[in-house]
C-alpha cells in the first residue's frame, strides 16, 4: 500500500508541473518543464510497476529533449519507434494494457507536427485516453485523474473553437 501511496504522490507532482507547462509561453520552457514532468512520470511508473510506461516516459524525455535542440527529425522518429517498439515488446509485464502506452506514443511522435489546432487536439484526446486506462490499471490514480481532465479540456476546447468559427 505504501508503495501506491509514494508512487502517486510522485505521479501527482509531475501531473502539476504537467499543469504548469500550460501556463508557460515559451516553447523550450514548456519542454524544459515537461522533460522534468515526464522524468517524474518515469520514476511513478517504477514505483508502480508499470514498466512499458516508465520506458516509454524515458524515450519520451529524449524525444522532447532533441525537439528542445531541433534535432527530432525522421531519423530520430525512427530510432525512438523501434527502441520504444522493441523495449516495450519486451518488457511488458501486464499484457494488452502494457502496449497502450506504447501506441500513445507512437501515434503522438509521428502526428506531433500537426498544424490544425482541432485535430491536435483530437490527438492529444487520443493520447490521453489510452494513458488513463493504463494509468488506472497500474492504479496511478492521481495522474488518471489530470489525464481525465486533460481529456475534458480539450473536448471543451474543440467545442469552444468550433462555435467561434460557426459565429
Amino acid at each position: 500500500m505504501i508503495q501506491i501511496i509514494i508512487g502517486n504522490i510522485v505521479a501527482l507532482i509531475a501531473s502539476l508541473l504537467m499543469v504548469y507547462s500550460g501556463v508557460i509561453k515559451q516553447k523550450k520552457k514548456i519542454l524544459y518543464v515537461q522533460t522534468v514532468q515526464i522524468g517524474l512520470s518515469v520514476i511513478s511508473n517504477i514505483i508502480l510497476g508499470g514498466i512499458v510506461g516508465a520506458i516509454i516516459n524515458a524515450l519520451s524525455c529524449v524525444r522532447n529533449i532533441l525537439c528542445y535542440k531541433d534535432k527530432l527529425g525522421i531519423k530520430e522518429k525512427i530510432i525512438i519507434t523501434i527502441l520504444a517498439l522493441t523495449l516495450s515488446i519486451s518488457f511488458n509485464n501486464i499484457g494488452i494494457i502494457g502496449i497502450l502506452p506504447l501506441i500513445s506514443t507512437i501515434v503522438y511522435l509521428w502526428l506531433m507536427n500537426i498544424e490544425n489546432v482541432i485535430k491536435f487536439k483530437i490527438l492529444i484526446i487520443f493520447t490521453m485516453i489510452l494513458w488513463f486506462v493504463y494509468d488506472i490499471y497500474i492504479k496511478s490514480y492521481s495522474s488518471a485523474v489530470f489525464d481525465f481532465m486533460n481529456i475534458i479540456a480539450n473536448i471543451y476546447s474543440i467545442f469552444k473553437i468550433r462555435k467561434k468559427k460557426l459565429s
